[in-house]
């Protein structure tokens, strides 16, 4: 299988690329600076923005799935997420791409928040609000997507818990998940397709 990440570089990305290349998996990196990943068997850097329709469309042709586990600052206003799956729609009008993974955040699930959850919810609501547009974006696409509501993120080893969150689950602060157990989840859900054009929260 190949695969095409956006947001490579990054914590999440980089436990992504890992057990992908572990797996067997063939992996496009579509980075802003090639310098940050060190180069492997198996794992083609593309030195582009993943807002940038031209730059997705090279590194996502020929690939089986794009995922996008990009993050953001939450004390600035960003429109990074709406224009990277913008982008991604865009160009899988010429790559023929249609299947997406797109990482959001635990705090626009549409799980219940509890206590603190709250406080946290309206203090990060600039961020949450770009996931919310970008997951808008996906539902009147026509892309085979999957939106992935991940916990609050630790650097706790793979294996450290994962399960998906049932609906009668109110979210806390105390919900929480390692990036390697993410990418776990994510890479099983590239082959298994079982949330397609479905959002779904995880946890431990």
């Amino acid at each position: 299988m190949k695969i095409t990440i956006l947001g490579a570089n990054g914590q999440t990305g980089v436990q992504v690329i890992k057990q992908a290349l572990e797996a067997g998996y063939t992996v496009n990196a579509l980075v802003r600076n090639a310098e940050t990943l060190k180069k492997r068997a198996d794992l083609n850097l593309f030195v582009g923005n993943a807002t940038n329709v031209k730059d997705v469309s090279a590194a996502s042709k020929g690939s089986d799935v794009i995922i996008s586990v990009l993050g953001t600052d939450p004390s600035k206003t960003s429109t990074l997420m709406s224009d990277a799956v913008s982008a991604v729609i865009e160009a899988s009008k010429s790559t023929g791409v249609k299947r997406f993974i797109f990482m959001s955040s635990f705090g626009v699930s549409s799980h219940l928040a509890g206590g603190a959850m709250k406080s946290v919810s309206w203090m990060m609501k600039r961020m949450f609000k770009d996931y919310v547009v970008g997951a808008a974006i996906l539902r009147n696409s026509n892309l085979d997507w999957t939106v992935v509501h991940a916990a609050r993120l630790t650097n706790q080893p793979k294996g450290s818990g994962l399960r998906v969150i049932p609906s009668t689950e109110k979210l806390s602060i105390k919900h929480q998940i390692t990036r390697a157990d993410v990418a776990t989840w994510i890479l099983q859900e590239t082959k298994e397709n079982a949330y397609i054009k479905a959002e779904v929260t995880i946890s431990r």
